[in-house]
Order: structure tokens, then C-alpha cells, then sequence
């Protein structure tokens, strides 16, 4: 499918979604405080196995 190249086909092909009751706007998900603590847990412990590393090889 080709990108619309005015608003009104745009506008038809939403139209279009409507009717066919898909929904072209969902509402956010919210963020869950568990997926940014545990990404940030992992990070720490990649940064913390990295600087580990590099103190290793140093002497």
C-alpha cells in the first residue's frame, strides 16, 4: 500500500479503518515501573561486568 499523498485520502483510509472497526488511534499503554527498574538493574550490571573486565586486563 502507498503512502496517501493528500488528507483526503488519508482522511478516506481512516474512514475506512473506522468502518471496519479497527481502532487507527489507540490509547497509550502506560509504562510499568517493573520494565524501567529491571532495564535499569540490567544496565548496572552490564556497565558494572564491563568496567570489571577492563580493571581485570589492566593488571
Amino acid at each position: 500500500m502507498n503512502q496517501p499523498e493528500t488528507i483526503e485520502e488519508e482522511l478516506a483510509i481512516i474512514a475506512e479503518a473506522i468502518e471496519a472497526g479497527i481502532d487507527p488511534f489507540p490509547p497509550k499503554k502506560e509504562e510499568s515501573v517493573w520494565v524501567r527498574s529491571s532495564l535499569g538493574w540490567f544496565m548496572i550490571i552490564i556497565i558494572f561486568s564491563w568496567v570489571s573486565q577492563i580493571l581485570y586486563r589492566s593488571l
